[in-house]
C-alpha cells in the first residue's frame, strides 16, 4: 500500500490518495479535483472509491466533482450520508459561500465493517464527537482520522452536531486502543502515531 498526501493550502486540509495494485481510493477530497486526478495518473492508478471521514465543507469541497469525473463510488458512515446533503450541517454556505447539497453515499459502512479495495482491507471505525458522523479508516497499520485527532491536539466540538465528551470517548475507546505503532493520518497537519499521542497529547490523555 502507498499513500500520497495532497494539502489544500487555503484550508490546510489533507486529502489522501491511497493505492495498490493499480487501484486507488481518495479520503476527504478537499483538494482540487484536477490535482487529485493528476496525482492518480502520475502513479498510474484508477480512482475507484471516495471515502469521507465527516461532512465538513473543507473535506467535501470537491467531492461531487470528483465523483462525476471519475465515476468513483462514495463511501461513508451512516450519518455522513445524511449530513453531506444538508448545508446547515456540512457548513458549505458558511465556509465556501455556496451551499452544497451532495448526493447521498453509494456505500454505507457500519462500525467495524470493512471493504476490499484493490486487495486492501479498509475498516471503518465510528468516532463521533467532532461531528456526529465522524469515522476513521484503518488500513494495515495506518489509520486516517479526519478531524478526530491531530498531532498533540484534537478536533473541535463546538460546530453543528459536535459534542466534547463524545469526542473524548471516541479517541480513548476507539483510537487509543489501537497498537501504539499505528500511524495516524489527520485531516489537518502532520502525521503522528497512536503511541505518541497517548504520551504527549495534552487535550486527551490516555
Amino acid at each position: 500500500m502507498k499513500i500520497k498526501r495532497l494539502n489544500n493550502y487555503y484550508t490546510d486540509e489533507n486529502t489522501y490518495l491511497v493505492y495498490e495494485n493499480g487501484v486507488a481510493f481518495v479520503i476527504d477530497p478537499g483538494y482540487k479535483t484536477d490535482g487529485i486526478i493528476k496525482a492518480a495518473a502520475d502513479e498510474n492508478v484508477e480512482i475507484k472509491y471516495i471515502l469521507i471521514t465527516h461532512c465538513h465543507y473543507d473535506h467535501i469541497e470537491f467531492m461531487e466533482e470528483l465523483r462525476e469525473k471519475t465515476g468513483a463510488k462514495l463511501v461513508s458512515g451512516t450519518k455522513g450520508a445524511v449530513n453531506i446533503t444538508d448545508p446547515a450541517i456540512n457548513m458549505t454556505l458558511a465556509g465556501l459561500g455556496k451551499a452544497i447539497y451532495a448526493k447521498p453515499s453509494d456505500i454505507i459502512l457500519k462500525d467495524g465493517e470493512s471493504i476490499d479495495i484493490g486487495g486492501m482491507d479498509v475498516r471503518c471505525i465510528y468516532t463521533p464527537g467532532h461531528t456526529d458522523c465522524g469515522v476513521c479508516y484503518m488500513v494495515e497499520d495506518h489509520v486516517f482520522v479526519g478531524d478526530t485527532l491531530f498531532l498533540r491536539n484534537c478536533g473541535r466540538w463546538d460546530l453543528p452536531t459536535g459534542d466534547e465528551e463524545t469526542l473524548y470517548k471516541s479517541v480513548r475507546e476507539k483510537l487509543y486502543t489501537l497498537p501504539d505503532e499505528t500511524k495516524v493520518h489527520p485531516g489537518h497537519g502532520e502525521a503522528t502515531s497512536i503511541g505518541y499521542e497517548k504520551k504527549f497529547n495534552m487535550f486527551i490523555k490516555a
